[in-house]
């Protein structure tokens, strides 16, 4: 689990979480969240609030075996009662790493929709370049 939160660690580096349940569901609202995550003594306001926010805006829920305590020590804070990942390639990472296949499969094919968008937004400003 340490190498689990580690890795948060360098999604915090990189600007890739919304910190907090209240962060995480602002976030989610906004649709800038792409996995939600939850440690397993999350309290229970907390722990539903994230919970309605999955539902209501279709986002992957993870339950993480790790505490509030652990979570928030990897991230340099005293606790941390819930977590969003705004980046789709380390959401789709985290996945693989805890081993949730079906999560993982969801976000790849979200990645492969991104991947597709951006292509077209890349050749459509590359288009406006040439004709002028």
């Amino acid at each position: 689990m340490d190498n689990i939160l580690s890795f948060l660690g360098l999604m915090k580096k990189a600007r890739a979480l919304a910190i907090g349940a209240e962060s995480a569901v602002l976030m989610t609202e906004l649709g800038s969240v792409r996995l939600l995550l939850l440690p397993s003594d999350a309290a229970k306001n907390s722990a539903g609030a994230v919970a309605r926010a999955a539902e209501e805006w279709e986002t992957p829920l993870l339950r993480l075996n790790v505490t509030k305590a652990q979570l928030g020590e990897a991230l340099g804070q005293k606790e941390c009662a819930a977590l969003g990942i705004t980046d789709t390639g380390f959401a789709l990472s985290l996945c693989e790493k805890v081993g949730s296949l079906e999560l993982a499969e969801v976000l790849s094919q979200r990645l492969q929709r991104e991947k597709k968008r951006m292509a077209k937004k890349t050749a459509a400003v590359a288009a406006r370049k040439r004709r002028k």
